[in-house]
């Protein structure tokens, strides 16, 4: 049977349905509601300047990155980790061995929480760099790793370095169609967020300001995020589900 982008997405989604409500739960408490604090409560990066060629724009933009991170970086560092604990989480309660209640799945994901953050910096240092330079390299990195996060979940010997090799061995044989579910969730989310951005720096200008908008956008833009990150879990578990005992 050819596994198609189609079929992954389906398999997500049916993960999905049969845990649904405790997967909104962990994923609404740990993975939105930090991200929409962030959102809500932080200042925005500054963004690039319009040529980034122009160096005294440039040494203007790193002074004012610099004096953002100061004051907001820290509570971003902090979303992000919680983030992670909810994703590992909901990795447990799907597909490690027995039956883990949520509290289970919190206890154990906090016990390996730092093989799941490492795991995170792996993941993100080759992603985001394949994202910078065409956009295509960074997902196709993303679909190749999708399945560390459910390695390390249902494996507890495995440190975050072999989780890497283990997905890169799980998807040999559907690169192509994972690489096409990571892309169809990428432009939603996509699609979802970029006038977003717009509508929410038109807002934070002092002429255009309305806090019930900016909270209502600040809201739609962390639903995006965690609808993202969530299905791309979703994926990794189907994946891991089809694959895990196939000799890799």
């Amino acid at each position: 049977m050819t596994i198609t982008f189609a079929r992954l997405l389906a398999d997500g989604w049916a993960v999905f349905r049969r845990e649904a409500n405790l997967v909104l739960a962990l994923a609404g408490a740990l993975v939105f509601l930090p991200a929409f604090a962030v959102q809500l409560l932080c200042d925005s990066m500054p963004p690039l300047p319009a040529q980034p060629s122009d160096e005294a724009a440039m040494a203007q933009w790193m002074a004012a990155v610099s004096t953002w991170g100061q004051g907001n970086a820290l509570w971003y560092l902090l979303a992000d980790v919680v983030g992670m604990v909810g994703l590992a989480a909901i990795a447990m309660l799907l597909i490690a061995p027995g039956r883990l209640t949520v509290g289970d799945s919190l206890i154990v994901a906090l016990r390996r929480l730092g093989r799941f953050v490492l795991l995170n910096l792996l993941v993100a240092i080759p992603v985001g760099m394949g994202l910078w330079l065409f956009v295509l390299p960074g997902l196709y990195i993303q679909a190749r790793l999708i399945a560390a996060v459910p390695v390390v979940a249902a494996e507890p010997g495995q440190s975050a370095a072999r989780a890497l090799g283990r997905s890169w061995r799980l998807t040999n044989t559907v690169a192509w169609a994972t690489l096409g579910a990571v892309v169809s969730l990428f432009l939603m989310q996509w699609l979802a967020v970029s006038p977003l951005f717009s509508f929410d720096s038109w807002l934070r200008q002092p002429e255009h300001d309305n806090p019930f908008l900016i909270a209502l956008v600040a809201a739609l833009l962390a639903a995006a995020g965690t609808f993202y990150n969530l299905g791309l879990l979703l994926v990794g578990v189907a994946v891991y589900r089809r694959f895990a005992n196939s000799g890799t």
